[in-house]
C-alpha cells in the first residue's frame, strides 16, 4: 500500500497525545519528520521513533521526503503556515479552527488550490462513524423532520494558569477551542444561519472568553443553540429534535475518553428510548482518509465551502459575543 509521507509542524501537545499515534496507525500514512522551534523535535523524535527531526519548520518545509504536514500550532499562526506549506507544495492538515474568519480561509484554500495541494480542517470528531449512522437515522425519518440542534463542549480549565487557550494573543478563548465543535455539527446538519447572537463571559484579566452561549436562527423558524466553557464540567454533546422524536449523542467529540465507544440514545414520540454504541478510532481514521484524498486513492473528506463557512459562522459568533449584539450572516 502506498503510504503518504508526513511531517508535523510543532512538537505541540495534541501532536504528542493524539496525532503522533494516529499518524503512525494508518495503513496509508508514515510519519517521517517533525519540527520545533524551540528545540525539542529531537526529544520528541528519539521518544516516539520518527526518522527525522527538523529544529525550525522552514527545513522540515524542504524536506523532500515529506509530502503532507499536520500543523498544530497556536490559533494565529495557521494561516501563516498553512499557506508556507502549500508554497512548498506539502499537503496540510491544520487543526481547527484552521481560519479565524472567511476571508482567511479563503487565502488558505487559494494558496492550496494553486499549489494543487489538499487543505482539510482538523476536526477529527467528523471521522467517527457515529456521527454518520446519526445522519443516517435523520435522513430516513427516524424522528422526522428535524427541529432543532443543541451542542455543548466544555472541560474545567485552571483560568490563571499560562494554558495557551487563554491567551488573547495566540486568539485563545472557549469559543474557538470547543465552541467550534457543535457550531460545526449545526452548520453541518441545518446549514449557515441568518443570525447568531452569543453572550458569555470574558474577564478583563485575559481578555477572551472562558464561557459562551448562543442562539442560531434560521428564516424557516428552527433555531439551534450551542455552548462551551472552560468553567464546566466535561460534557461534549448535541441532541437533535425532530418533530415526532430525537437523537442525543453524549460523547460527540471525544469518544477516544471513552476507549473509542460512541453512542446515540433514540428517543420516539412516546418517549421511548434505545441505544445504540458505535465504536471507531476517529484520530486514525481522519488520517486516513486524508491520505488517501491526498494520494488520489479516495474522495475528498470535506466539502469545497467547508473552511470558509465554519471560518465565516465562527467570526460572527465571535463578533456577537464582543459587541454584545445580534450578528446578521451575509448569504
Amino acid at each position: 500500500m502506498r503510504q503518504l509521507q508526513w511531517g508535523i509542524l510543532s512538537t505541540a501537545g495534541i501532536a504528542r497525545k493524539a496525532m503522533i499515534p494516529a499518524i503512525q496507525a494508518a495503513p496509508n500514512a508514515r510519519l517521517t519528520a517533525i519540527a520545533s522551534e524551540s528545540g525539542k523535535a529531537g526529544d520528541v523524535a528519539a521518544e516516539y521513533g520518527i526518522p527525522r527531526a527538523h529544529e525550525g519548520f522552514r527545513q522540515l518545509l524542504e524536506d523532500p521526503d515529506v509530502e503532507a504536514v499536520y500543523v498544530p500550532l497556536p490559533n494565529h499562526l495557521h494561516a501563516r503556515w498553512v499557506c508556507e506549506a502549500a508554497r512548498h507544495g506539502k499537503h496540510v492538515l491544520c487543526e481547527k479552527p484552521a481560519a479565524l474568519d472567511a476571508e482567511e480561509a479563503r487565502a488558505m484554500q487559494e494558496a492550496c488550490d494553486r499549489a494543487g495541494v489538499a487543505l482539510m480542517e482538523g476536526y477529527m470528531y467528523r471521522h467517527h462513524p457515529q456521527h454518520l449512522r446519526a445522519r443516517e437515522l435523520i435522513e430516513r425519518g427516524e424522528i422526522g423532520e428535524v427541529r432543532q440542534v443543541r451542542g455543548l463542549f466544555s472541560f474545567p480549565l485552571a483560568l490563571d494558569s499560562d494554558n495557551i487557550r487563554l491567551s488573547a494573543d495566540a486568539a485563545g478563548g472557549s469559543l474557538h477551542d470547543v465552541g467550534c465543535y457543535p457550531l460545526d455539527v449545526i452548520r453541518r446538519l441545518l446549514g449557515m444561519p441568518e443570525s447568531v447572537t452569543v453572550v458569555g463571559r470574558v474577564p478583563e484579566t485575559l481578555g477572551v472568553d472562558t464561557s459562551a452561549n448562543g442562539v442560531l436562527r434560521y428564516g424557516d423558524g428552527r433555531l439551534a443553540e450551542f455552548g462551551a466553557s472552560f468553567e464546566q464540567t466535561m460534557l461534549n454533546r448535541y441532541e437533535v429534535i425532530g418533530s415526532h422524536g430525537s437523537l442525543l449523542l453524549p460523547s460527540a467529540f471525544r469518544p477516544d475518553k471513552q476507549g473509542g465507544v460512541g453512542e446515540i440514545v433514540i428517543t420516539d414520540e412516546r418517549g421511548r428510548t434505545r441505544r445504540e454504541p458505535v465504536y471507531g478510532d476517529q484520530y486514525p481514521a481522519q488520517v486516513e482518509a486524508f491520505s488517501a484524498w491526498a494520494l488520489g486513492e479516495g474522495p475528498a473528506p470535506d466539502a469545497p465551502t467547508e473552511l470558509a463557512d465554519q471560518a465565516q459562522l465562527l467570526a460572527a459568533c465571535r463578533e456577537s459575543l464582543h459587541q454584545e449584539c445580534t450578528i446578521r450572516l451575509r448569504a
